[in-house]
């Protein structure tokens, strides 16, 4: 992150690096550095606003490419107990939007073993704070507790590979593992 906050956007291909690097420069999108990294360029931007304008520009271009999410950009996690496994996710969403929480993202948890939905619902927002003040869901007393982090290092569902996931991440999927080189 190169002290800045802003994350490294890594692109796939160094062959064309100096026609891109124009395009970007034309755009007027500054960076304060730029390497390969193996078969990619590491781009560091200082700004958000910069980092915002290369993703687009390369999604718009449809350049392969994978970066982490800004720190602003992402969602609290906390658990919600003391709602009943059988609630379904729209009540949920529905309940917490009325009491202010509009851009919740609720999801039910499961157990790992039976994949039996659990008493248990993930609920992301970027206000945190106001959350806190919710004591009933449902007419039901409930709690929101931060949700653990893993201890595991996260995990890509698409390239398989390890350090970032899925959500920034715009280059071909892995058909399998058996593909996967030793140097990744």
């Amino acid at each position: 992150m190169a002290g800045t906050g802003v994350p490294p956007i890594n692109i796939e291909g160094t062959v064309d690096w100096s026609s891109l690097s124009r395009m970007i420069n034309n755009k007027g999108i500054q960076f304060s550095k730029a390497r390969t990294a193996g078969y990619s360029v590491k781009v560091f931007t200082n700004k958000p606003a910069d980092y915002r304008q290369l993703v687009t520009l390369l999604d718009t271009i449809k350049r392969p490419f994978f970066t982490y999410q800004l720190k602003e950009d992402r969602m609290d996690q906390r658990v919600i107990r003391g709602l009943s496994r059988e609630m379904s996710i729209d009540d949920v969403k529905e309940d917490l939007v009325s009491q202010g929480i509009a851009d919740a993202e609720v999801q039910q948890m499961t157990s790992r073993t039976t994949k039996k939905p659990l008493p248990l619902f993930l609920v992301k927002t970027k206000m945190p704070e106001k959350l806190l003040e919710i004591q009933r869901l449902a007419m039901l007393t409930v709690s929101f507790d931060r949700k653990e982090k893993s201890t595991e290092p996260s995990q890509c569902y698409r390239c398989q590979r390890y350090g970032h996931t899925q959500r920034n991440y715009r280059l071909a999927e892995r058909e399998s593992l058996a593909e996967w080189s030793v140097d990744g």
